[in-house]
Order: C-alpha cells, then structure tokens, then sequence
C-alpha cells in the first residue's frame, strides 16, 4: 500500500473536524449532482488554456488568457495560480525559474506548511506568507448559515460552501487577498499564488481578480472548475486509499473537488457584506481606484 501523503491525511481530517460530531453520509438518493452538472460555463478552447508544467506540482496554470467585457484579453505570463510548491523537484524549480517570478504567494496555514513544507523555488522569487484559514473562527458567528450546514444532507459540501463564505467574511482572510491583489498590481514582475490544492482559496483568489478587470462570471467559473479535471486523477487514487483504510470517499470527496455552488456562496456572502462586489472591492479589500486601474493597465491588452 503506498504511504499516506500529507494531503490524503490532511483531507481526511478536514472531514473528521468539519463533520464530528454530527456528520452522517448522505444517503445516496440525496447526493449531489457532480460539479460537471452545474449550469454550463463558457470555456477558453483548448489552445487558450495554458497549463504549466512544473514536476512535483499540479493545478499549475497561467490566469491569462481570457477575454473581459471590453473586449480587452488578460495578458499571460504576469499571474499563475497553483497548488503548494513543497514537492517541487529540481526539474521543477528549473520549470518555474523560467517562468521569471519575483513571488509566490503561499495562502497555506502554518499547519499545512509543517505538514506539507515549504516551497520549493527558484533563486531571487520571493516566499510570502498569506495564511487564509479554511475554517477561521469568524465561521462561528455566521449562525443560521453554520445551523444550515450541520443539518444538511450533505453535510461536507455545506461545510466547504460554509468556508467560501468564510474567505469573504473573515477581515484576515481578506486583507491577504488585497495584498495580493496589490503586489501584482505593483508591476513589479510575475507573481504566483497558491494554498494546498489550488482550487479554494487560489480559486477564489482568482474569482476576484478576473472579475476586477472585468472578466465575465462565466468565464470565472470556468476557470474556477477547471481544478477538478486538473486534480482527477490525484484525487480518484486518494480517495480509493481512503476506501482501503475505512473512510467513506463520500465525507471526503467534497473536500477534495470544486462545485459552482461553493463559489456561489462567496459571492452571496460579498452581496450580503457589502451590496455590490465594487463596494466589497473597495470597502472589503480597501482597493482603491488607482490600484483598481494599474491591475486593468497592467494585466488587459
């Protein structure tokens, strides 16, 4: 039997912390649709996705690409999104020092940066510590929506949607994504950015980002859906490991994938904080029009 990775663990406590005492699977009548069942989302073709290839890192890829509502593209080569840098080979580094990154910015914990380490990268590119908690305390007061999520059927993904909402609500959480918005808008080179698995909160990262320089919700969630056919075949085997030890794939899977509706609730979560995503830009984040307007300059062509 392979040996357990500390992501195959760390999603297999996710689940034990998020779900005790009172999670029970979900009957199967009352499961889900798939994340691939949500309502269809325009995506780039083929040729405009661009994957990165890094050995020893997954869900690695360039934000630009896409096409905003003034018909301006976002350029490529300035903002990557990924999943954690720790297991970067020296291939890897090699891959990324190509890449002229001046960051990266880690939205890890410091419990997942022990369980995990530290990134591995290139001479010259700045570590950033950015810690976003997936479940921060402020979670505890969003009472109806925590309620909501323990008497649900589908206990895991209400607790994940609970944590996007968290991600917006949570005044730590937000001021790490505006400095990251402000670092890329510096112009100061290629920026990075990424927590475990690159989907949740690098997910929403970028969710914000393509939506400032007025990218169209479509197209933002496609790129957000995206992490699960990257991440398929990583998760299909640690999901069949977790069988093999006794734990139900069904209290895990939610942790491991992306659905529409967990994004969904962030931006319910920015409508319900602050009326209008320009007011939760500027109100929120406290990004003003002059950084507001050098992300547009320096990232639409």
């Amino acid at each position: 039997m392979p040996p357990r990775t500390p992501r195959l663990v760390s999603a297999a406590l996710a689940g034990a912390v998020a779900l005790a005492p009172f999670a029970l699977p979900a009957p199967a009548s009352a499961a889900p649709a798939p994340a691939s069942a949500a309502p269809p989302v325009a995506a780039r073709t083929a040729s405009t996705v661009r994957d990165i290839a890094v050995d020893g890192a997954v869900n690695v890829r360039d934000v630009g690409g896409y096409t905003a509502r003034d018909g301006q593209h976002v350029r490529y080569g300035l903002v990557y999104r990924s999943a954690s840098l720790s297991k970067v080979t020296a291939t890897g580094v090699a891959q990324l020092q190509r890449l002229g990154l001046t960051a990266s910015v880690d939205f890890r914990s410091p419990l997942e940066v022990g369980m995990s380490g530290a990134d591995r990268l290139p001479a010259g590119v700045a570590p950033v510590a950015a810690n976003i908690n997936a479940f921060s305390p402020t979670l505890l007061t969003m009472v109806p929506d925590l309620l909501k999520a323990i008497l649900a059927q589908d206990k895991p993904g209400e607790f994940m949607a609970l944590s996007y909402r968290g991600f917006v609500h949570d005044a730590d959480s937000r001021k790490q994504f505006a400095a990251a918005l402000t670092r890329i808008a510096s112009g100061e080179g290629p920026v990075l950015y990424h927590c475990t698995e690159g989907k949740d909160r690098t997910g929403v990262m970028t969710a914000i980002l393509l939506t400032v320089l007025g990218v169209p919700k479509a197209q933002v969630y496609a790129d957000y859906l995206r992490s699960n056919q990257e991440l398929a075949d990583q998760n299909a085997a640690e999901l069949a490991e977790l069988k093999k030890i006794g734990i139900d794939p069904a209290l895990v899977e939610p942790f491991l994938t992306v659905r529409a509706a967990y994004l969904d609730t962030a931006f319910d979560q920015i409508a319900r904080d602050y009326g209008t995503f320009d007011a939760f830009v500027a109100k929120g984040l406290g990004i003003d029009a002059a950084t507001r307007a050098a992300l547009r300059k320096r990232l639409l062509r």
